[in-house]
């Protein structure tokens, strides 16, 4: 898998998401990292989050591998800085950040070694007391719908065939034109997320779904946001 996501990607499922969407999830970071100086967007894409956290009072630094959607961050988002990298090897001193974010099912595009790799990674980086913020799928919530469904995007209709084999999921996609995308995924239920975290010294604060703290991570909501707290 080359774990990349295509421009047509970007443009459809990026391309105009409601603001009201970005600013509730925007007010769940702010909520979980308080008072927090810099911030790194792992897996940044257009800056959708970068741009509303670095308008506010945050020094952030967003990181993606794709070109494309690092020169759209940064016209988006001016007062952040941007570099290209790969998550597995983050280009950040050690101990320099005060939270680190990963959004969208950013986190598991990798084997099982690979993937826990990339926890110690953003450990490495966070100061102690720094805080992980991971928006990540919830297994059981996928696993119980696989089989192929159409995806409308502004117009524009994406044929998606879902599977898994063990605990990765496999999503095939077909736009309109005829090109396609096919990502694959480990995904996790809390408990498993919140242990292989903790193995690189990341207790877990918070599971909850919703961007809301009062919602339980179920099998009932696609996705789960854990908050994890670097220990020393």
């Amino acid at each position: 898998m080359s774990h990349t996501y295509s421009r047509q990607w970007f443009t459809t499922f990026l391309g105009s998401i409601d603001e009201s969407v970005v600013a509730r999830e925007t007010a769940f970071i702010v909520r979980q990292i308080g008072n927090a100086h810099s911030v790194l967007d792992v897996c940044c894409g257009p800056g959708r989050h970068s741009a509303p956290l670095a308008e506010g009072r945050y020094d952030v630094v967003g990181l993606d591998l794709d070109d494309a959607a690092l020169r759209d961050a940064r016209n988006r988002a001016s007062t952040a800085a941007f570099i290209r990298g790969d998550m597995r090897q983050l280009p950040v001193a050690p101990a320099s950040m005060d939270a680190v974010l990963c959004m969208w099912q950013s986190f598991g595009h990798f084997d099982a070694d690979s993937n826990a790799a990339v926890l110690a990674e953003m450990a490495r980086v966070l100061r102690p007391r720094g805080r992980l913020v991971l928006d990540v799928y919830h297994r059981d919530f996928h696993a119980a719908r696989l089989g192929e469904r159409t995806i409308e995007r502004d117009g524009a209709r994406v044929r998606e065939r879902r599977s898994m084999s063990n605990d990765r999921l496999r999503a095939e996609l077909t736009y309109q034109d005829g090109s396609s995308d096919v990502f694959d995924w480990q995904l996790y239920v809390p408990d498993e997320l919140a242990a292989l975290a903790a193995r690189s010294g990341l207790p877990l604060t918070l599971a909850c779904a919703e961007f809301d703290e009062q919602v339980a991570a179920s099998d009932t909501h696609a996705r789960m946001q854990l908050v994890l707290e670097k220990t020393s």
